[in-house]
């Protein structure tokens, strides 16, 4: 029977401010505070510890290849050219 208290795994919150990452695996505190800068804006990214298939399909769909010389997934030159803005 699956688990009902939902998946399992580590909550990043990165301020918005000034960058400075909290990590969580329990529980998220109704507020957060920076203790860096005191901004209480963060982007939350979820990472599951426990493989499951939407997170296997998750991954499998940002994988890139970091090989010397691999062309970008789904870029054509043109497309590079078009970001030149001179």
């Amino acid at each position: 029977m699956p688990d009902q208290s939902g998946p399992r795994g580590l909550l990043t919150l990165v301020c918005l401010t000034c960058g400075n990452e909290k990590f969580y695996d329990q529980s998220v505190p109704s507020t957060v505070t920076c203790e860096r800068c005191g901004g209480t804006v963060f982007r939350n990214f979820a990472t599951p510890t426990e493989p499951d298939e939407a997170s296997i399909a998750q991954l499998e769909d940002q994988a890139r290849s970091i090989s010397y010389g691999d062309a970008s997934p789904d870029t054509a030159p043109g497309d590079v050219r078009d970001l030149d803005t001179r």
